[in-house]
Formats: C-alpha cells, structure tokens, sequence
C-alpha cells in the first residue's frame, strides 16, 4: 500500500508572512512581530501542542500588550490562507484514485479550525491528519516522522511526502520516504514523480 503526505501550508493552503503579519497588525491596532525569541517559542510550542490556543493567546497577550481571543486567531487566519490549486489537485486527484491521503503538517488547533470554516469538509476528503499539536512533536524533528510511520504500519518507502520546506524534506527522506519539495518553480516535476510513484496517467495529470 501507498501513501501521499500532504503538508499543508504552502501546499494544500498558500500564506506568506507579509500577509501574516499584516492581518495581525489590523487585528491588533500595531505592529505585532512574530520573530523576538519569546514570541517564537510560543508559536513552537501551541504547534506542538505543549500549550492550548487560550495558553498561547494569553501569553501573546501579556508578551506583547495586546487583546486577542481565541475566535480573533481563526477568523484572522480564515482570510491569512489562500487555496493552493496545484497541492489541492494533486491531493483530489490522489482521493479519487483511492490511494490512502494523509496530512503531515506543522500547525495549531486554530489554524485547522480556520481551514474548516473557509473549506467546509476539505480535510475531511483525508483519510487522517498528522498534525503537529497533536503527536508532540514539529518538523523535522525524527519522531514526528517516527511516530506517522509507526501510525501507519507501513515501511518509509511506500510514502510520498510533500513539503515546502528542504528541512522537512531532508528528514523525511533520512527517514526513508521518497520526499519532494514542493515550490512553484518545481510543481511540475511534483507532479511527474507523483505519476511515476503512484502509477497514475501522465495524460490525466496534465488534465487536472
């Protein structure tokens, strides 16, 4: 059995940080940056889920003055993501061909419940998520890919992984899946080795 490990930002869900930290800055009334140490250690760790979103709003809120709830976090991030249409192609193309479709993703509970209140139902087209607050780890820490494969009951080399990230990829690939980095410049050649990977038709790749 084969399987297809979708990230998802910058792969199912486009975003870039300018438009990140622009939405934060509305949200707030100033500029909120993301990238002093304390503000990126909490960021790691809601991803890991070693603290909720309340957790980390509050602390955000005490770090840096501010007001947030929760409910300010989704709503922000619902108008933060973009569809990516080549990962989302790839990922309905892979449904529909019935191979197994898993998400592998660093990520909060509130930027999932963003994506389910833009895309009613999208991820529930996957046959499961890996997500990062929920197995404790971030990529490309090896227990993250550690933990997936012993998820699956399946050997590293029956997965395809996507990633936007060479870290990501790199590790995925030390732990033996065949791993491509996913950007625009190499969509196209995605595509091809998800083709040869899975068996599919050129000609309906070109189609989609």
């Amino acid at each position: 059995m084969k399987i297809f490990l979708f990230d998802i930002g910058n792969v199912l869900c486009d975003f870039t940080y300018e438009r990140f930290l622009q939405r934060y800055e509305e949200m707030s009334g100033k500029p909120v940056g993301i990238h002093e140490p304390e503000d990126e250690a909490l960021y790691h760790a809601v991803e890991r889920g070693e603290i909720s979103d309340q957790e980390y709003v509050d602390r955000m809120n005490q770090l840096n003055e501010l007001n947030w709830k929760v409910e300010d976090l989704v709503a922000a991030w619902q108008h933060i993501f973009t569809a990516n249409t080549v990962g989302r192609s790839l990922f309905t193309h892979a449904v529909s061909a019935h191979v197994p479709v898993y998400t592998l993703s660093n990520i909060a509970a509130y930027h999932i419940e963003a994506i389910n209140r833009e895309w009613s139902g999208f991820l529930d087209q996957a046959t499961g998520l890996f997500l990062s607050y929920q197995l404790g780890y971030r990529k490309p820490h090896p227990c993250i890919y550690e933990k997936v494969i012993e998820q699956l009951g399946v050997e590293p080399s029956s997965c395809f992984f996507i990633d936007d990230l060479p870290e990501n990829i790199e590790a995925a690939r030390a732990m033996g899946m065949q791993a491509e980095l996913f950007l625009p410049a190499t969509y196209e050649n995605v595509t091809h080795k998800a083709d040869q990977f899975f068996g599919w038709d050129p000609l309906a790749s070109a189609a989609r």
